[in-house]
Formats: C-alpha cells, sequence, structure tokens
C-alpha cells in the first residue's frame, strides 16, 4: 500500500538544510544556534520587493507603484562575509520597505524621494558593490531598532564599515564618479540619521559633502534627468539645507549643490533662496565677530533681509507657490491625528495639505521665512538693545501645527527628515523667546520621531534641551 508522501513541516531553512527541525515558534532552535534569521513555516512564503513599474494618470502623474511577488531580487554584491543567504539578504530588504514605509497608496515618488529611491534598489541590485552594502546595512540598522535585535545591529554595523571600503575601492578604479558611486552615498548618509553616536553627525555631514562633489562632477549635461537622478538631487538638497541652518557645520557646506539643475519648481526655488539667507547670517556673523557695528552696515543687511522678504513673501507666493497642488487650510480635527499616548497635546487647530509634497515644500517655506527673520531680529538688537519677537513666533507656530500632518502613520515615515528639520528652528525660537511650554511640545515630537527608529532626533533633542539650560538658567 503507497502512503502519503512524506513532507517536512520544518522552518524554511532547515527544509533547504534538509536536517530536522525541533518546530519551536517565532524561531527555530538551530536557526538561532546557527545565527541566522529563521523564515518560518509557511512553505508558500515568497519574498516581496516593490518594483517601480509606472502607471500613468490621466493627468499623467504617476501612482505608487504596487507590491509584487517575486522569489527574489537580483543577487547582491555582498561577499562571502555576511553570513545570512541570498534569501534572507532578500527578505531583509523586503521586511525593511514593509516596515519603514507604511502602507499608503496616496504616497508616491514625488511626494517622498526616498521612497522612490529605496523602490528602485532591486532593479539595479548586483551592479555595485557599495550600493548592495549601504542598502542592506540600512535595512539591517533599522530593523536591528524595531525590532531590538543586537545581532542584527552587529551585522548592520559590519556591512557599513564594509561599504565605506567598497565606496573607496570604486572611487579609486574609477576615474569619474558613476550613477551608484551617487545613489551609495545618500543611502549612506540615512544610515547615519538612525544613530545617535558621538561622531554620527560628522560622519552624516561628510557624506553629504561627498554627494555634492559627485553631483558636481556628475554629467547633467547632454540628457534629460530621469526621475531617479532627480529624487536622489532633491535628497541631498534637504541633507545640505539642514546641515546648513541647523548645525555648526553650516558655515562649511557647499551651497552649490542646492543651485544644480535648479528649475522653476516652487521647491527648487526655496532652495536658491536658502542660499540668499546663508549670505545673511554669513555678513551677520561678520560683523558680530569684527566688533564694529555700524548703524550703516547694520541697515545695509536690513535692507537686504527686507529683500528676501519680498522674494519670499511676494515673488514667491505669487509666482511659483500657484504651481502647487493647492495650499494649507487650518483645520480643527480635534484628537483625529492623536494615535498614540506618546504625542504632544496641541490646541484643535493645525494645517492639512492636499499632500506631502505641498506640506513640505511649505515647511521650508517657513523655515526660511523664520531664519530670516532671526537675523532681522538680531540686527535690530545690535541697532536698538531690542526688537520685537513675534514675527519669528508666528512662523515657528506655523511649522508646529504642520507636524501634526507629517507624522500621521501613514506618512511619517516619509516626512520624518524634513520635521526634524523645521522643528529644530521652532524649538530654536521658542528657546530665545523663552516660551516653555512650546519648547516641551518639540521636545516630546522629537522623542517620538526616535522611537521610530532615527536617533538624530534625540541627539538633536539633547542639545536644544542644553541650549535651553544654558540660556535660562
Amino acid at each position: 500500500m503507497v502512503g502519503r508522501p512524506f513532507t517536512s513541516s520544518g522552518c524554511a531553512n532547515c527544509r533547504k538544510r534538509k536536517i530536522k527541525c525541533d518546530l519551536s515558534k517565532p524561531e527555530c532552535a538551530r536557526c538561532i544556534k546557527r545565527g541566522t534569521l529563521c523564515l518560518g513555516y509557511d512553505r508558500d512564503r515568497r519574498f516581496l520587493h516593490h518594483n517601480i513599474i509606472s502607471q500613468p494618470t490621466r493627468t499623467g502623474e504617476t501612482k505608487r507603484p504596487v507590491r509584487q511577488l517575486i522569489d527574489h531580487i537580483k543577487p547582491l554584491a555582498l561577499g562571502t562575509e555576511f553570513s545570512v543567504s541570498a534569501e534572507v539578504r532578500t527578505q531583509l530588504f523586503s521586511t525593511f520597505m514593509d516596515t519603514f514605509f507604511a502602507s499608503n497608496t496616496r504616497i508616491n515618488g514625488k511626494d517622498d524621494s526616498l521612497y522612490f529611491l529605496m523602490a528602485r534598489f532591486p532593479i539595479l541590485a548586483g551592479e555595485s558593490e557599495a550600493l548592495d552594502r549601504s542598502m542592506i546595512a540600512l535595512a539591517s540598522s533599522f530593523l536591528a531598532k524595531t525590532k531590538n535585535d543586537r545581532w542584527l545591529a552587529c551585522e548592520g554595523l559590519g556591512i557599513y564599515n564594509t561599504a565605506l571600503n567598497a565606496m573607496a575601492h570604486a572611487i579609486r578604479l574609477n576615474s569619474s564618479p558613476t550613477f551608484n558611486m551617487l545613489y551609495a552615498t545618500i543611502i549612506l548618509h540615512t544610515f547615519e540619521t538612525m544613530n545617535n553616536s558621538d561622531t554620527s553627525l560628522q560622519n552624516c555631514f561628510i557624506h553629504v559633502q561627498g554627494a555634492t562633489a559627485i553631483i558636481k562632477q556628475y554629467d547633467f549635461k547632454g540628457q534629460d534627468m530621469d526621475n531617479l537622478a532627480k529624487a536622489m538631487l532633491t535628497r541631498q538638497k534637504w541633507a545640505a539645507a539642514h546641515f546648513m541652518i541647523n548645525t555648526r557645520l553650516g558655515f562649511d557646506v557647499d551651497q552649490e549643490c542646492l543651485l544644480l539643475q535648479r528649475d522653476r519648481s516652487p521647491i527648487d526655488q526655496m532652495f536658491g533662496l536658502l542660499v540668499e539667507w546663508s549670505r545673511l547670517r554669513h555678513d551677520l556673523q561678520r560683523i558680530i565677530g569684527s566688533g564694529n557695528c555700524s548703524r550703516e552696515a547694520c541697515g545695509e543687511l536690513l535692507q537686504r533681509c527686507f529683500e528676501v522678504e519680498r522674494k519670499l513673501h511676494v515673488d514667491w507666493l505669487n509666482g511659483p507657490a500657484l504651481d502647487l497642488d493647492g495650499k494649507p487650510v487650518l483645520t480643527c480635527k480635534d484628537g483625529e491625528w492623536q494615535e498614540s499616548s506618546s504625542m504632544p497635546k496641541f490646541d484643535q487647530l493645525f494645517y492639512d495639505f492636499d499632500n506631502l509634497s505641498v506640506a513640505k515644500t511649505y515647511l521650508l517655506y517657513w523655515v526660511i521665512s523664520l531664519v530670516t527673520s532671526r537675523v532681522i531680529y538680531e540686527v535690530q538688537k545690535l541697532l536698538d538693545g531690542h526688537c520685537d519677537s513675534m514675527q519669528m513666533v508666528s512662523y515657528a507656530g506655523k511649522i508646529l501645527r504642520s507636524v501634526p500632518y507629517c507624522i500621521q502613520r501613514d506618512r511619517q515615515m516619509s516626512a520624518v527628515h524634513v520635521v526634524i528639520f523645521v522643528l529644530s528652528q521652532a524649538s530654536r525660537c521658542y528657546t530665545i523667546c523663552g516660551m516653555r511650554e512650546e519648547f516641551e511640545r518639540c521636545q516630546q515630537i522629537y522623542h517620538l520621531i526616535a522611537l521610530r527608529g532615527f536617533d538624530m532626533a534625540a541627539h538633536a533633542a539633547e542639545k536644544h534641551l542644553a541650549d535651553w539650560y544654558i540660556t535660562h538658567n
């Protein structure tokens, strides 16, 4: 009599190795002992990735791509020292995509340049050792934080270090920078935002400067930039803007990257005005450092500040801003956005936007307006010994009322870098003005973002808290 053929009920790894599995859940003991990621017991398990396929709508826009089931992405150039199989590396990337980005079909590459970069990775996998290593390092680091997995964290750090070596090797071999070098460098500075070591900020800045150097040498001439190149350029400009405004390294930022491939888009016009603001700040520091605060020099600087304000509030609002999909709307939705007990308590009014791209653009507009107002504030203090801070506070309030929209669960990971960027300026404004309640709201938001895996937010919170105590104690 012929019986049913034997079918193993062990985990995927044990079935593949043809050894007996102890069937422990969620992970079998053999996998734990070997230090490998147990793939579970689902025999029909397949690996996911987000594959970019253009899906144009009637208006010509591209929808966010849907998930596609495949066996695995192309083999990655990671070498044998990474101790897990290619299937597990594929699963790491798939799980990262599912965990990091919310299932929100309304978000697309236009709204979120980081999502677009990640979603295109499977197409380029295997072409560059530096890119493959940097991507898997990023995925491993983030998942290690969310799962509190020390082994995976150590593996992620190890791959990150070898990614740096691979990048150095590629630079030595190539006479000119390549597309994949730029891609890898942007992923590396994203990796550093998830760490809070003493050197993370400096390391991140080095990657940002490196990406700028590559962009300046990359040949954009004679060809139209595809969407991936535009996404990388936009991502790089946001990173450079963050360091320019929010860190002590601001004077060392290579501002040229903010002007590269500049067009008439609302966001690119804002980056151009940011460069103009940086010149105002530089001249203010020069006046203060010289000790010669003449009324003539201060008056000339004030006039230039007023000219930047005119470009912001008249030229931009009545020009490029009209190309955006709507304007911010002050809305009353009591408690609708509060999804966690750790959320700070806001009043009932906050800004709503048609999409995340509009929100990011207006947040940059308010930040540049705020820092320009602060230059005016400082110059007037030099001239008269006192000044009105209400204009600064007004812009900080607009930023704070926009944060609830950005940190909704279906979009928070797509906006988290921008939120850290703008919140830093609101927090500094409240420190200058001694507004403790609003400052504490900023601190709460920082801690909430840090819980999502971005340790740079914790670093910013610590620094601003120290600044508060220095200023008011």
